[in-house]
């Protein structure tokens, strides 16, 4: 793992043009999984038959996450966040939705059956730890979201990074089919490797959205004191990613968790140091910021 790289910033360049060059991290296009097309195609046929909305962007969202997995593993990422992105313009259904997770039985809304659908094809090859840690996440982020006037930076609701909070990070393991063991995962450096991810990924919406954005920040694009302040926030939240990051393989061996623990570590890992740069790709392909890229 290299050091993020920074530097000076140009002038008079657009936000998402700035933070690439600020950041060596985020420089390089984050590649596509070749078989996208075929990830795109299935995703939609599953959210159809599921009553759900399909949304071609999950998919692509996916694909340069998991761009280097199996074509199985970007499927089942892309289902879940398609199922994300329905559920986020209803969250109301979390509740049905975590006594499902509880071993009740689905209702007849959509966002029910295909959640029963996805908890059951992955829960079960998942130990009590990482099931615990699952719907923790998702009753957190029913308060969050339930709760008038919340605002603080984890109870936003303009994305699918910021807005789904942990689980979205949780769900990485079971798509690749592994699991975190327990002493890396309840380090404070896993932790901050995941919150961190998440929070960069948030915060580079920030820089590209200018005015108007509805996030925990508003500030003028006009403003270019204030755009600098975004950037570099970004910067040295990246570098604290990275620094979580390199301390992981460490703490394998420390608890001598023996080379297959540390691989799917690792991975899970390089994964959440691929989602920012994934979710700046998928924002530049949004048709509110299709323009700046």
């Amino acid at each position: 793992m290299t050091r993020t790289e920074v530097h000076r910033p140009p002038h008079a360049v657009p936000p998402p043009a700035r933070l690439a060059e600020r950041l060596a991290a985020l420089a390089m296009p984050c590649p596509v999984h070749p078989s996208i097309h075929l990830v795109e195609a299935a995703t939609s046929d599953w959210a159809r038959a599921s009553g759900l909305d399909p949304d071609p962007a999950a998919a692509r969202l996916a694909g340069r996450a998991f761009a280097r997995c199996e074509t199985g593993a970007v499927t089942r990422l892309a289902r879940w966040l398609t199922w994300m992105s329905c559920l986020r313009r209803a969250p109301e259904a979390l509740t049905p939705v975590l006594a499902v997770a509880a071993g009740g039985e689905p209702g007849r809304a959509p966002l029910e059956r295909a959640f029963s659908g996805l908890w059951t094809a992955c829960a079960p090859e998942m130990g009590d730890a990482w099931r615990e840690r699952f719907t923790a996440g998702l009753a957190a982020q029913r308060e969050a979201l339930l709760s008038p006037g919340t605002t603080s930076a984890g109870d936003r609701t303009g994305s699918p990074v910021d807005a789904f909070g942990r689980y979205l990070f949780d769900l990485v393991e079971p798509c690749l089919g592994v699991e975190v063991p327990a002493p890396v995962w309840r380090s404070t450096h896993w932790r901050a490797l995941v919150e961190v991810s998440g929070e960069v990924a948030a915060r580079c919406e920030e820089a590209v959205a200018g005015p108007g954005h509805t996030g925990a920040i508003s500030l003028e694009r006009s403003n270019s004191g204030a755009e600098e302040w975004k950037i570099d926030g970004v910067a040295t939240r990246m570098e604290e990613l990275w620094t979580a990051a390199r301390a992981i393989p460490a703490l394998v061996e420390r608890h001598d968790l023996g080379f297959t623990a540390g691989r799917e570590a690792t991975r899970v890992a390089c994964a959440f140091l691929t989602i920012p740069r994934a979710y700046l790709e998928w924002l530049l392909e949004t048709p509110r910021y299709r323009h700046l890229a």
